[in-house]
């Protein structure tokens, strides 16, 4: 009977250190491999497409929607930051936090062994918030992506964040703009056809238009906020309504018009044929296949 107990102590007590072992092995392994993971799954409840107005003097911008997370940047009182989505979570008691693009004075660090050039060459990048692998992903980047380089710090470079990149800061420090107007249905749907179409991708920083303000006077024109993307070109008819368009992107030598274009800024010349975004005042007239998108940002699309 002894040497039966003692005989099961030894299997127990080899269970429990082969749990440890296995579990251990488990928690290293993601630093072993390469600096990259599966992209994250949008929240529920996101306000995508909307713009806020910072209202706090020095608003901190954390990786994650928690007062313990690490701060990625700062954020001043007057400051227009793009929301992504909208979340509720619990430090102590319910806080809700929104996911905003990063401004351009934010930390952003990626392995510099997985950059060829400037140019990710794995799939998932992890973007983190600080040189090592132990600070939080703030983003993640698909195999090909250019990033420009600010410095490197050992095997970390740090890079300028990009649209993959983004921070959590606390709702109550910025005033968000009321969701852009929906299209009514009586209103006519592109159809397409030769030269005209739409494409949706993410932003970086690029030369900013004057603002531009638009006055509404007409019962049947709609206007409302629009972030369209596609490519810019030069409108060629004589009556059209704008000098420029934004078009999709060619497909079997096709490609369709989504809106034309606007602005007080006559170097649009220098965008022709680029791949932007386009944010600004959107009118269309009812009847009119076309709205009429008047500038007041543009950013190219790498």
């Amino acid at each position: 009977m002894k040497k039966f107990t003692s005989s099961c102590n030894f299997h127990r007590r080899l269970l429990v250190v082969s749990t440890v072992l296995v579990c251990a092995a488990l928690w290293q392994a993601p630093t072993s491999r390469a600096d990259s993971a599966a992209p994250t799954q949008p929240v529920a409840g996101a306000a995508q497409g909307a713009r806020g107005t910072v209202k706090g003097q020095h608003s901190n911008v954390r990786s994650r929607p928690s007062l313990h997370s690490e701060v990625v940047a700062q954020l001043h009182k007057g400051e227009v930051v793009d929301v992504r989505e909208h979340q509720t979570s619990g430090d102590g008691k319910a806080l809700e936090w929104l996911r905003i693009s990063l401004p351009a004075t934010a930390k952003c660090y990626v392995s510099a062994k997985h950059l060829t050039d400037g140019t990710a060459n794995v799939e998932n990048l992890n973007v983190r918030c600080g040189p090592g692998g132990s600070y939080r992903d703030i983003g993640k980047l698909p195999k090909g992506t250019r990033v420009e380089v600010v410095e490197k710090k050992g095997e970390w470079a740090q890079i300028r964040p990009t649209p993959e990149c983004s921070g959590w800061i606390a709702a109550e420090l910025v005033d968000v703009e009321a969701a852009p107007v929906p299209v009514p249905v009586a209103a006519p749907v592109p159809v397409p056809a030769a030269n005209s179409g739409e494409i949706v991708t993410p932003a970086v920083a690029a030369p900013i238009a004057p603002s531009v303000s638009v006055v509404n006077t007409d019962p049947d024109v709609l206007v409302s906020y629009a972030v369209k993307d596609g490519y810019l070109d030069s409108v060629t008819e004589s009556n059209a309504p704008a000098a420029f368009e934004l078009r999709t992107q060619e497909s079997d030598r096709l490609s369709f018009r989504t809106a034309y274009l606007e602005t007080t800024d006559t170097n649009l010349k220098k965008f022709e044929g680029k791949h932007v975004r386009i944010v600004g005042t959107q009118r269309w007239r009812k009847g009119e296949r076309y709205p009429v998108i008047t500038i007041e940002r543009i950013d190219m699309i790498w």
